[in-house]
């Protein structure tokens, strides 16, 4: 077990290998536009409204392809919601990755459009893990083939009621990277 004067220094460390230093963390909100089902099923989410992105110093979260890279050893708290709309209430999933691998999986079965009296859905996931220097964290919404055709569903684009962040857990690295 870590020491007290270890534990409290530990997620303000200075990488050694890359140079960069403090408590990473990252929070972006708001889709530039609405994301249809059919067009970004299953792909990274990326393009953010940048007016409400928030991030340590170093900029880790890269817009152009919704990518957050770990510059650090540690360990990663993320978590994600996502609004939607359900016209053919058909299964939803909204899902965080690791290096391309599934870490986390939501399973929401809501929709059904303005008729059923559920026009906007929210979906949300979590996950912590272990990760290393040169990592990357995504999140995507899946929909299941139903909510991908007419009428389509879609991730629901402008304001900032779509959100992701994410965060290193202080105190939580080992003493010894090397092990």
């Amino acid at each position: 077990m870590a020491d007290y004067k270890t534990w409290m220094l530990t997620g303000y460390r200075q990488n050694h290998t890359n140079g960069r230093e403090g408590l990473q963390y990252f929070h972006v909100s708001g889709l530039v536009n609405h994301r249809y089902f059919s067009d970004t099923n299953g792909q990274d989410i990326a393009n953010w409204n940048t007016s409400y992105t928030v991030q340590s110093d170093h900029g880790a979260f890269s817009n152009s392809n919704g990518r957050y890279y770990c510059y650090s050893e540690g360990v990663f708290f993320s978590t994600v919601t996502l609004m939607y709309t359900n016209p053919n209430t058909k299964d939803f999933h909204v899902a965080l990755y690791k290096n391309g691998s599934r870490i986390s999986l939501s399973n929401d079965h809501a929709g059904g459009g303005g008729s059923n009296g559920h026009t906007w859905n929210g979906a949300t996931t979590s996950a912590l893990c272990r990760v290393a220097e040169g990592d990357y964290i995504t999140c995507r919404a899946i929909a299941s083939s139903g909510a991908t055709s007419n009428p389509r569903g879609y991730l629901y684009g402008g304001s900032d009621y779509n959100g992701w962040q994410g965060y290193y857990l202080a105190g939580a690295q080992r003493d010894d990277p090397s092990t």
